[in-house]
């Protein structure tokens, strides 16, 4: 029998439990938090497939126990509290007893589990309750969690000792994503010391119909483990030599640890050869694809909702208008000054500006664009100044003194040169009005630059990204500001000019948690002439 997880907490504790769920990917978004409340019928509790019953407490408390696997002492504190609105937070964490109704034993130490892992103290929580569902049918369960159980039965009939191996399929190890035609795990996966034990134990030989097993009901042809993206490196020969780790400038994925397929040899040149021996994977998002190879860039998907952002980004000056952005931002240009794989520059193509000029060092990175480019139908060309030699990604090149009558300009080198090229640039492409500036932990070394390829008639808009402590946004928007306003000074007095630019943080965006206390922050830098009043 199956059994699922909810909370019951007063409304002023649903907050922070619901936040803590969901930063660990258990909160039950198919259902609804909702009133705990004891009208509803055991017909209808038990009929449910999901978590439904959690959201209703009988008025026999014992019957209710017995039939569904409440908590009793859970009840008995919630009523004790009167009448107040309590609610029902649904988890997906699952619990299976061989028995049609769970245990009070295994529905605490289920309880404590899930408390321990979101950092929740008890006491906060009113009640819990373990409700049971009927068996859920194959096409509807967690195939990974299918896949596992497969190969322990597998294990059990060749008779091979199961009774030390750790729980594969408990809650932390659930999650996956698929980037096709790759599985990536996560990283509690076989992180912890017992899962450890498999890798290394006698039970390594049958790891690989383990794999096999997890392809088949993934439909994927190969299995990766997941790790952060280190913002800084060292690899093992440097540190032998004492050397101290470098900054990760190319965000290459030195933590990720393939387990099943061929993903090609690790730290190969980015070679047209090379390039066809790699594997390359691809996601769709905002309909975008994006195609990275795993082993050699990162792919960041947190980033989704800065991407969505961007598509329905309004300028200024067409907000009282209510114009899209489509029929403003035709006619003009944006730089993406760290382009990676297009993870923004995409998202600026897709809006309808005219032209999008990327820089990029990672030549594995600049592959993924092009390709992923492909895949949305805009063109793109390399541009290289005369006598510029570049062997490694082929014949797509010319020269910037010709002409670019491609969607998307890329250009392999550091975005220092960006300024220089852009000014060459101005007479054969569209004004420059957004910059993004995407780099973590901060990208303030590009800042200058960004202000200078900037339209210096019509101005634009900077997207500066920065992680910032959690209380101190608002001290850093007023030095961002005031940065900007510097060297935009400094540039128009450099270039003689004489119009005047009013510079403002226009809107402060948090994309998402980077580590404890710090955000990634994004401000948007509008400069403009000083005409141009802002709304």
């Amino acid at each position: 029998m199956a059994f699922k997880l909810s909370f019951i907490a007063p409304p002023e504790e649903v907050k922070p439990i619901k936040t803590a769920l969901e930063a660990h990917n258990l909160i039950d978004r198919r259902v609804k938090i909702s009133p705990a409340t004891p009208e509803a019928s055991l017909e209808q509790i038990t009929n449910s497939v999901v978590i439904s019953p959690s959201c209703h407490i009988p008025d026999s408390v014992s019957g209710y126990a017995e039939s569904t696997g409440l908590l009793e002492e859970s009840v008995s504190r919630l009523r004790c509290h009167g009448s107040k609105a309590w609610l029902s937070i649904p988890t997906v964490f699952e619990v299976d007893d061989t028995n049609s109704v769970i245990s009070h034993a295994e529905a605490t130490r289920a309880k404590d589990t899930v408390l321990k892992r979101i950092g929740i103290d008890d006491q906060c929580c009113i009640g819990v309750v373990v409700g049971n569902c009927r068996r859920l049918d194959e096409k509807e369960q967690n195939p990974l969690v299918l896949a596992v159980r497969e190969w322990l039965d597998i294990l059990n009939s060749k008779g091979v000792a199961i009774s030390d191996v750790p729980k594969l399929t408990s809650d932390d190890r659930r999650t996956y994503t698929v980037y096709s035609p790759m599985l990536l795990l996560p990283p509690t996966f076989l992180s912890k010391e017992s899962s450890r034990q498999i890798v290394a134990g006698p039970l390594k030989p049958n790891l690989p119909e383990l794999w096999r097993i997890i392809c088949r009901k993934l439909k994927v042809t190969h299995i990766a483990i997941n790790k952060p993206i280190p913002a800084r490196t060292t690899t093992a020969s440097s540190a032998s030599e004492g050397h101290a780790a470098e900054t990760n400038t190319l965000r290459s994925p030195f933590d990720l640890t393939p387990v099943h397929g061929e993903f090609g040899e690790a730290n190969l040149p980015p070679t047209t050869e090379n390039f066809q021996r790699a594997l390359w994977v691809s996601t769709v998002q905002n309909d975008i694809v994006q195609v990275w190879p795993p082993l050699y860039t990162m792919f960041s998907r947190g980033n989704i909702g800065e991407k969505t952002r961007l598509l329905k980004l309004l300028s200024p000056e067409t907000v009282s208008r209510e114009d899209s952005l489509q029929r403003k931002l035709s006619g003009s240009s944006a730089v993406d000054l760290y382009a990676g794989i297009g993870y923004f520059a995409f998202s600026y193509a897709k809006a309808g500006l005219d032209k999008v000029l990327c820089w990029e060092l990672n030549g594995w990175s600049i592959e993924g664009l092009k390709r992923g480019a492909k895949k949305n139908g805009w063109t793109t060309k390399m541009i290289l100044e005369d006598g510029q030699k570049h062997a490694t990604l082929g014949n797509n090149v010319r020269n910037e003194n010709e002409g670019a009558s491609e969607r998307l300009l890329i250009f392999h080198e550091s975005n220092c040169n960006a300024a220089r090229r852009v000014k060459r640039l101005r007479s054969r492409i569209p004004p420059v009005r957004h910059v993004n500036c995407g780099y973590l932990p901060s990208s303030s070394g590009s800042w200058d630059v960004a202000v200078r390829v900037l339209d210096p008639i019509q101005g634009g808009w900077i997207h500066a990204h920065e992680n910032v402590g959690l209380h101190d946004v608002d001290r850093r928007k007023s030095e961002v500001v005031e940065i900007f306003r510097e060297l935009v000074g400094r540039c128009h007095a450099e270039d003689s000019g004489t119009r005047r630019f009013h510079v403002e943080c226009q809107h402060v965006e948090r994309v998402k948690a980077y580590a404890p206390g710090v955000t990634h922050i994004v401000f948007d830098l509008a400069i403009l002439p000083e005409k141009f009043q802002l709304p």
